[in-house]
């Protein structure tokens, strides 16, 4: 089974050419969450961040261990060296080199160049030329790679367990849980979802549906936000995703904005939950490419609730 971490470095590390960003993740909320009392709902909260704190700290693919983000040029062949502790991508197989990649007929095949790669698909061993139809990872002691193919490249992120800031994590920063910030929303479908391009931190380019607006009150204030899916149907069409900014932004909390991903509710009214707001990947390492939050998404209010910045 994916770890959480991985199917959040899905959703927001890679732009413009990726798998979808939007897939269910640890962050996901729902109705049944928001129906619990004040000191189970508390439990439940605080419960969520011990889990999150844990994986950072153990996780092959902790966000902290991000050390690299290679990305290939266009093109059907694609190799990984090791130099020195480095990873770097070229067009051969030369000295150093561990993965190789070729595209044929559409589809991407691995090569195991070096003696100590192995290689998983969904936590299963992948063998040596195996197609990769979709995002894998390898492992080369002590190095773990996450990989994504795309149409015409392919992105590496390299983590490294000896990274500083892996080695001295101990927990995430958090606003302490302030149940007025779960408020109550109106969720309102769009019956035509417009196709819209919003860019990354890498400066690329991402395109989303605008699935629903979510309508509620903060401060006694009208508030609206998009919610957004990479797909409507199929992978990527499963849960809303809210990327936002509000007057904390870039102060108390990370400077490219938060973000909430929630079960689409069954009903139009529902409890949309701040104390679950999450920082992009791109908060704990460069190794990241995040989608930043529309325009619209630019909130006047201060939502002092959820995941503060992560200091460095």
């Amino acid at each position: 089974m994916k770890s959480a971490l991985s199917v959040l470095a899905v959703l927001i590390l890679i732009g413009g050419c990726s798998p979808s960003e939007v897939n269910p993740t640890p962050e996901t909320t729902s109705t049944a969450v928001s129906e619990l009392d004040d000191g189970a709902w508390t439990a439940a909260l605080i419960e969520h961040r011990q889990e999150r704190d844990e994986e950072f700290r153990t996780s092959k693919d902790s966000p902290m261990a991000g050390a690299q983000y290679l990305k290939s040029e266009p093109g059907d062949e694609v190799y990984l060296a090791l130099q020195d502790g480095v990873f770097e991508l070229a067009d051969g197989a030369g000295p150093g080199a561990q993965i190789g990649a070729t595209k044929k007929q559409g589809t991407w095949y691995w090569q195991k160049l070096g003696p100590e790669v192995t290689g998983t698909v969904d936590g299963e061993e992948v063998a040596d030329g195996d197609a990769l139809e979709g995002p894998a990872a390898f492992d080369v002691d002590p190095f773990h790679l996450s990989f994504y193919p795309s149409e015409d490249r392919v992105t590496f992120i390299v983590f490294d367990p000896e990274r500083p800031e892996m080695q001295s994590f101990e927990h995430l920063l958090y606003f302490p849980p302030d149940r007025s910030y779960a408020v109550d929303a109106k969720l309102v479908v769009h019956p035509d979802p417009e196709k819209i391009e919003i860019p990354t931190t890498r400066n690329l380019i991402k395109t989303f549906y605008k699935y629903a607006a979510i309508e509620f009150e903060m401060d006694g204030e009208k508030q609206q936000l998009a919610a957004l899916k990479s797909e409507l149907t199929g992978a990527g069409s499963e849960g809303l995703f809210i990327a936002f900014r509000d007057v904390t932004t870039g102060r108390e909390t990370y400077g490219a904005g938060r973000y909430l991903q929630i079960e689409e509710p069954e009903s139009e009214s529902f409890v949309l939950d701040f104390n679950r707001a999450f920082n992009p990947l791109c908060n704990y390492s460069d190794a990241y490419n995040c989608t930043l939050p529309p325009h619209e998404n630019h909130m006047k209010v201060a939502i002092r609730a959820g995941e503060k910045t992560y200091p460095h």
